[in-house]
């Protein structure tokens, strides 16, 4: 979207906060959340800094322990926005309660050039053994001034490692000035979730089958907006928005996760909502149903978030509609998807990002109760609510 537009849409954003009691929804703008969460408020973590994890997943997963073996904590991953909008680090936060996070640092870092891989120790590390023209892709997918965006974690324990897939994006020649126009996903590895992770290589992905009709034909395969969902059986699928932004794509990974398990439609991957224009793509599954929740396209203004349903992750899809109730739910509470995760209680928890595209570091995170209601997500805004025990303050 050109800056032009961004600005249309944040004007559009702002007349629509204000026909609904726009204060409602940054009541919380000046406190700190700290044994309750208190949505759009500042976020520290245990070292008193603000959290850097936007674009991110929440999830319990299995993680070292520091002695040998393995537990299980909550992980966070996201985008640290302390630079900006380009060439963000991708950083992981723990948490065993949901409110107090520690930062486990970067573990995905871009790097500035091929010297700096060849002279800090960190980047020699990981990519020292490659020849040049392959540290120079290095650079090129994951620069300082490229695009690393919802970057998203699964645990393989099949193999005991980690992947990272994330919205690897650049200029091309022919559109030198539109940095979204590479449109891969990026694959990183490691044998721990703290880092480091070592970029794999970046990919398009599944393609608009021959028999249907393409939204979007000059660029095939693309890969933006994305998530990642590990169903109860072990099997792990990529989700993510295709066809400049236009198709959101549902594909099953290998075993390893870190590939496509094929090209056959209908078995390998599935296209959905062709033209519907949908981004921050989320994937659930609650008892027997999937829930895939997603945004519209405003930039970095917020608009009204939309849920579908099924029985099966490759068959029919049903339009649930928009998963929000109450004051603010034409804007999805001013906030984008981008994560849906259990409490230890079993509590559905959504997570969103309140962009600020002025300072994207200052962003904040929305995190509410998810209920499901005659079969169907619903999401409620709170200003102040604990998920132990119920307590919620609207």
């Amino acid at each position: 979207m050109t800056p032009f537009l961004r600005k249309i849409a944040s004007w559009v954003f702002s007349l629509l906060l204000f026909l609904q009691g726009g204060q409602m929804l940054h009541v919380n703008s000046e406190k700190t959340v700290n044994d309750a969460f208190l949505p759009g408020a500042v976020w520290t973590d245990t070292e008193g800094n603000p959290i850097q994890a936007h674009g991110g997943q929440v999830q319990r997963m299995t993680v070292p322990d520091g002695s040998g073996g393995v537990t299980e904590t909550y992980v966070w991953v996201g985008e640290n926005k302390n630079s900006g909008h380009m060439g963000n680090p991708v950083a992981v936060y723990t948490s065993d309660d949901l409110y107090h996070w520690t930062c486990r640092g970067d573990v995905l870092r871009p790097v500035s050039s091929v010297s700096e891989i060849d002279t800090d120790p960190y980047f020699e590390n990981l990519y020292g053994e490659l020849d040049e023209t392959q540290k120079q892709h290095v650079v090129d997918c994951i620069g300082t001034d490229k695009v690393i965006e919802r970057p998203k974690m699964l645990y393989n324990e099949k193999n005991g490692n980690y992947v990272i897939w994330f919205h690897s994006d650049d200029v091309t020649g022919s559109n030198p000035n539109y940095p979204y126009d590479v449109g891969m996903a990026g694959l990183a590895v490691s044998d721990s979730p703290f880092g480091p992770f070592r970029f794999v290589d970046r990919y398009r992905l599944n393609e608009c089958p021959s028999n249907q009709i393409d939204c979007f034909p000059f660029s095939k395969g693309e890969a933006r907006d994305m998530n990642l969902f590990l169903d109860d059986d072990g099997t792990a699928y990529i989700v993510y928005t295709s066809e400049n932004n236009k198709t959101l794509y549902i594909s099953r990974l290998n075993e390893d996760f870190t590939g496509l398990s094929g090209t056959v439609y209908g078995e390998d991957y599935i296209r959905l909502f062709p033209g519907a224009m949908r981004e921050a793509p989320v994937l659930i599954r609650q008892d027997d149903r999937y829930y895939l929740m997603s945004s519209s396209t405003t930039g970095w203004a917020s608009n009204q978030a939309r849920v579908w349903s099924s029985d099966r992750i490759f068959g029919k899809w049903r339009n649930d509609g928009n998963p929000c109730e109450g004051k603010g739910r034409t804007v999805t509470f001013d906030t984008q998807s981008t994560t849906l995760f259990r409490a230890p209680n079993g509590q559905w928890i959504y997570g969103g990002d309140r962009w600020n595209g002025d300072v994207l570091s200052d962003s904040r995170y929305v995190w509410l109760p998810v209920t499901f209601e005659n079969g169907k997500l619903t999401i409620r805004w709170e200003n102040e609510w604990n998920w132990e025990t119920g307590d919620h303050r609207s």
